[in-house]
């Protein structure tokens, strides 16, 4: 029983990885292994692009279910088993594991121990990738799950899972375990799944197989990674996934966070405390960082367990003025949370929808000498088209913090861990969201068009949203202990800065040297007051409305910042009160310092006096500027 356990949970380990066996995996109780995979350079080939984000929006499902073959190992180039690759081993294990599909981790490294022995003590490149998955600290000691009669680790399988039934139709388990209900699940969900075996009798999980597997077909059929492959290309595979626990998974919603789902080795760094909210974070140390040499859609990925979204209560405010903008507002509109969205600066992503409907709009160097948006969305109901959405960083989580916001994104880098999934975050996203590891809440309510290429075509509506955070538990309401109702000072009146003997005439804003490839810049219309933004030497407009983002406030933020390793991916010191940078309205400009303090406190921003600056009534554009690039100038 132990090998034969060990051969068929190995071999759904190695499955998920990408791994291609050369045999069945049950073959002689043991698990064949193919040391041969298809190359990223193969991946960049059948896909037509290089940019591995665009590969799956879910990666493990699509795109190494899809593209990951069986196949003899002469079948598939000549390139060894490599790190880079065999990280997967990483998420999936801790995905089998967060979802109810375990294995006994002592069997897993007692098979390691084994294949080290067979070796004569001489380690290889699959040793040391097994070796190195199995010291991942979310693995080490991990308790044996917890079951009831219906319930694996608190997931209820009473949908698909009968005892007397599971007991009656396989006579073997009647010498071993017996009427004992809690055994018979557990034997269920960690071997019988993988064996086949039927849990009830009105689940059929291959029927519901084929149902999901003909529209992983027809999609992959009508996608335009597929069609890149030309005529007389082979069908693609067009399976969600060669595991059935992935299909019980689906069937039973188990690939959504949950009140219920496991916290060991959360690294939430906050406290809750009747029902408010008080954190301490900082922004990260770059100098506690390490390379992460890993490979994933957007550069990294990251194993940390699911943590469980707080629940709190709500802030309710009488307000009649916008704390973004000091224009009028209806109660119910000033007590609904706004949305932060992850909005590319790409010249080839332009115009973005929705983006004119941001009160505040953050634009924020990346890696690559690129700039990306993230635009602070109040009212954001009703609209059936947001993006398109590109990936998150961590310094973008503490700017949208203070607005007590749901994060929309599309994933994200191993930096973020322990941070985008704490319990106080509430984000959605259409992908993994560090890298491919991790979880992906609301991932089925995000979509994509056919009228751009990925990865510029990945939206989510209102209505998704809204579904999304319902399923998620997210409060769509202000939340008490997080939110600050005090922001911004505005002005009784207009603000033309004439109080301040140092103001000089600033008719443009050229951030050019700041974002170097988007080169943006405003430009001030005395007529209504506004500074209008360009991009990539043209304005910058709303695909939705065709109008172009103007504001009322502009912003430059010089922030301390480090790149933090090879790959190139940025620090900013988001939590400072030592920088300064410049206030632009009515077409001039004054010289000012900003200071934040904590995780959920606005950023305030002085005058060189000390005195809080009178910003006007409308929009804000806040440029998140290296220090050091710019003066003002």
């Amino acid at each position: 029983m132990l090998k034969k356990l060990m051969a068929t949970m190995l071999a759904a380990v190695l499955i998920l990885t990408g791994l291609s066996f050369s045999e069945p995996a049950y073959a002689a109780g043991s698990a064949k292994r193919n040391t041969k995979f298809t190359t990223t350079a193969e991946m960049k080939t059948k896909l037509g692009t290089s940019d591995a984000s665009t590969w799956s929006p879910v990666y493990l499902t699509e795109v190494e279910n899809t593209y990951w073959t069986f196949a003899d190992q002469s079948k598939l180039g000549g390139t060894q088993i490599s790190l880079d690759m065999a990280k997967n081993c990483y998420r999936n294990l801790e995905m089998l594991l967060d979802n109810g599909y375990t294995m006994d981790y002592n069997v897993l490294s007692a098979y390691c121990a084994e294949y080290l022995g067979k070796k004569n003590g001489q380690p290889d490149a699959f040793y040391n990738v097994m070796s190195s998955c199995l010291n991942n600290p979310y693995l080490l000691n991990r308790p044996a799950a917890t079951v009831t009669a219906t319930t694996y680790n608190g997931r209820d399988y009473s949908k698909v899972f009968d005892a007397s039934y599971y007991l009656s139709s396989n006579p073997d388990l009647a010498g071993t375990i017996g009427n004992n209900p809690p055994e018979l699940l557990r034997h269920f969900v960690e071997i019988g799944v993988t064996e086949g075996r039927a849990g009830n009798a009105s689940f059929n999980v291959g029927a519901y197989a084929a149902s999901i597997d003909a529209g992983v077909m027809a999609s992959a059929m009508q996608s335009a990674s597929y069609k890149t492959l030309g005529a007389g290309a082979a069908a693609p595979v067009g399976k969600y996934s060669y595991s059935n626990a992935n299909y019980y998974g689906q069937y039973l919603g188990h690939y959504t966070v949950s009140a219920a789902a496991d916290t060991a080795g959360s690294t939430a760094a906050s406290q809750a405390t009747g029902g408010t909210k008080t954190s301490t974070t900082s922004s990260i140390d770059p100098s506690t960082i390490t390379d992460i040499d890993t490979q994933g859609p957007d550069g990294a990925e990251d194993n940390s367990p699911a943590i469980p979204k707080a629940v709190v209560g709500t802030y309710t405010t009488n307000s009649t003025r916008s704390v973004y903008t000091n224009e009028p507002v209806s109660a119910a509109q000033a007590n609904t949370r706004p949305i932060a969205v992850m909005m590319p600066t790409d010249r080839a992503a332009q115009p973005s929808y929705g983006i004119s409907k941001a009160d505040i709009l953050y634009e924020i160097m990346e890696e690559g000498g690129i700039s990306r948006q993230m635009a602070i969305i109040p009212n954001w109901q009703g609209m059936s088209r947001i993006g398109n959405l590109r990936s998150c960083r961590l310094y973008y989580i503490y700017a949208a913090k203070e607005w007590d916001p749901i994060l929309i994104h599309f994933g994200g880098v191993a930096y973020m861990k322990g941070v985008i999934n704490a319990a106080d975050m509430n984000n959605l996203s259409g992908t993994y969201e560090y890298g491919v590891g991790g979880k992906a809440p609301g991932a089925g309510y995000f979509f994509r068009t056919s009228d751009r290429s990925a990865p510029h075509n990945a939206y989510i509506s209102a209505s998704g949203i809204q579904k999304a955070a319902l399923q998620q538990g997210y409060s769509l309401n202000l939340r008490a202990g997080y939110y600050n109702p005090t922001h911004f000072q505005f002005a009784q009146g207009v603000n033309d800065l004439s109080q301040y003997a140092d103001a000089v005439a600033a008719p443009t804003i050229d951030l050019s040297g700041v974002y170097p490839y988007s080169k943006s810049k405003l430009t001030y219309n005395a007529s209504d007051g506004k500074y209008y933004k360009y991009i990539h030497g043209g304005p910058q407009k709303d695909a939705i409305n065709g109008q172009q983002l103007a504001f009322a406030n502009v912003i430059v933020q010089n922030t301390k910042w480090k790149t933090m390793d090879k790959k190139g991916y940025l620090a900013f010191s988001m939590l400072d009160s030592t920088e300064d940078g410049y206030y632009f309205t009515k077409g001039k400009r004054i010289h000012i310092h900003w200071s934040k303090t904590s995780d959920y406190s606005p950023t305030r921003y002085y005058d060189d006096s000390g005195k809080e600056i009178q910003m006007n009534t409308g929009k804000t554009y806040i440029a998140i500027a290296q220090a050091g690039k710019y003066n003002g100038n």
